[in-house]
């Protein structure tokens, strides 16, 4: 009768070793992918929300201009240059803001103009990501009330 030493074949186990080794690997590198491919969901904004990010800058605008602009009045700068600088401190504003929602935005060709106490501030504005849009911004406002 043959006897059958168990154990003494170890190429099985080894087999199976480097087969699990391999299938962790694996596993690991496709988590670690789907996780790389899943940071930049938040920052990614498609046409919808760069017309969402355009109007609500359109909204807030004319208020905040002339918020910044009187404030700069008051402390003692030409009307001018208060808008200008007012136009500054809101496109500083809103590079910051756009870092955080993945989009880039610019207000750009600003200028004043004044009749009489109506101050009239225009500035362009730029709203980008994988969509774009310009669109003419105005806030009319009067110094005298």
């Amino acid at each position: 009768m043959k006897q059958r030493q168990l154990g003494g074949d170890q190429r099985a186990q080894m087999l199976l070793a480097a087969g699990l080794v391999l299938l962790m690997s694996l596993l690991s590198m496709s988590l670690y992918g789907v996780k790389v491919a899943g940071y930049d969901l938040p920052q990614t904004s498609d046409a919808e929300d760069v017309l969402d990010a355009a109007e609500e800058v359109r909204s807030m605008f004319e208020p905040l201009v002339e918020n910044r602009t009187l404030t700069r009045i008051t402390a003692g700068l030409d009307n001018a240059t208060a808008g200008l600088e007012a136009i500054s401190s809101i496109e500083d504003d809103l590079q910051r803001h756009g870092s955080f929602r993945g989009m880039q935005f610019s207000l750009t060709s600003a200028s004043t103009s004044q009749v009489g106490t109506v101050l009239t501030v225009t500035a362009t504005l730029t709203v980008a990501s994988d969509a774009s849009i310009t669109l003419p911004l105005s806030a009319q406002f009067d110094l005298g009330s």
